[in-house]
């Protein structure tokens, strides 16, 4: 790929054989399950660096470039995305603390992902998910301390964060009469009293990804828990949400993107393969212009994720960027199962063991579906990206 650096190169390379050792081979019992099996993880933390690929290095982290984590994640979501959304929360749930987090809060943060434990970024409820500033769960302040009460779900890996005492970032009102404005983000320890997760989603695909629902009742937290401490934490929720969907939702283009890549192999692997009227399918151009075309877009969608990345690593605004690539990648890969659907018939849509050529494709096929809806559906993307083409006229 254009303009990957060595360092981008090694950790792909560290990925894909991570993943042929690993994931692979074990993507039936990965599919199976609620969550990638506890040894494929551990596997992964052995490698320097992975367990949280951004950690700052005064925690002692490798604080890898964004471009960097996004080559890894184009390798992982290639073997499995939900692997890769599962792995892949340890960088989400950090996005925040890198963003607004006092040093102390990040010696803590990281100190945890850096023993294996996983994070977690709490946002989304079912009153709100498109619409961030309609958060219901709330923080009433009583001297020093807030008092949490409400529900999330759909927060990645949560229930291993609680389990393992690792930390949360969620957020919460502060001040509902302000809406997104009184929206304040915590920093909350794994075994808090009144945190729960009270349910363990059973998902279509991203099967290898763990998804809770969490219940927050009469969670007392002391002031200095606010994200970025009292004084410059508090209101500051909402934007820190948006500013970490931002690096989100490049690093979701960047699984697509993987996703895409294996179709392509799957799909040039069957063709030259499958006898159709005596000759291989790769001789017929009906089946191999499809493919070509898949493989047009999806370097295109590379291009651009790397670009995005390489332009947050140069510390420049790259919203509108990241929402493009979101649109464009996710809505491929989708495309990409449809189409090969297409041309492998019913050999496409066989349920059997995911780790063979017979079995990959309807397993691709549930995995992508997710790709337009988390961190923020394909709409809002469109509806972003609408407001920085047409901005509002300010009175």
């Amino acid at each position: 790929m254009f303009g990957f650096t060595e360092d981008m190169t090694e950790k792909q390379e560290l990925v894909r054989k991570f993943c042929e050792d690993w994931v692979y081979p074990n993507l039936a019992e990965i599919d199976a399950g609620k969550c990638c099996p506890d040894y494929i993880w551990e596997e992964w933390c052995k490698i320097p660096g992975f367990a949280s690929p951004c950690a700052p290095k005064f925690t002692g982290g490798e604080e890898m470039p964004f471009a960097t984590c996004c080559a890894m994640w184009e390798e992982l979501g290639k073997a499995d995305v939900g692997v890769a959304t599962g792995f892949g929360s340890n960088n989400l749930g950090s996005f925040p603390i890198l963003l607004t987090g006092t040093d102390e809060q990040k010696k803590e943060h990281f100190g945890n992902l850096l023993q294996g434990k996983f994070g977690a970024f709490g946002l989304t409820e079912k009153g709100a998910g498109s619409d961030a500033g309609a958060v219901a769960t709330e923080a009433k302040k009583e001297g020093e301390y807030y008092i949490l009460n409400g529900d999330k779900c759909y927060i990645t890996t949560s229930g291993k964060a609680i389990e393992t005492k690792s930390t949360l970032a969620i957020c919460a009102s502060t001040d509902k009469s302000l809406g997104s404005k009184g929206l304040t983000m915590f920093l909350i320890p794994g075994d808090t009293p009144g945190l729960t997760a009270v349910k363990e989603e059973d998902k279509m695909g991203i099967r290898g990804s763990q998804t809770c629902e969490l219940h927050l009742e009469n969670v007392k937290l002391h002031e200095s828990r606010i994200l970025g401490g009292p004084e410059k934490g508090l209101g500051f929720g909402f934007k820190t949400a948006m500013m970490t969907l931002d690096a989100g939702r490049c690093v979701v283009a960047a699984q697509a993107n993987g996703l895409a890549l294996r179709v392509i192999e799957v799909l040039v692997d069957y063709c030259n393969n499958h006898m159709d009227g005596g000759r291989p399918l790769s001789k017929n151009p009906a089946a191999t212009f499809k493919i070509a075309e898949i493989e047009a877009q999806t370097q295109a969608c590379r291009q651009l994720v790397y670009h995005t990345a390489f332009m947050r690593d140069a510390g420049l605004n790259h919203g509108h960027e990241s929402c493009c690539a979101k649109i464009v990648a996710t809505e491929n890969a989708i495309n990409a199962t449809r189409v090969a659907m297409d041309i492998m018939g019913v050999n496409g849509i066989r349920k059997a063991d995911p780790s063979t050529p017979q079995g990959i494709m309807e397993k691709l096929y549930r995995d992508a579906r997710i790709l337009s809806i988390y961190e923020g559906t394909n709409q809002v993307q469109r509806l972003v990206v609408t407001n920085g083409l047409f901005p509002k006229k300010k009175k």
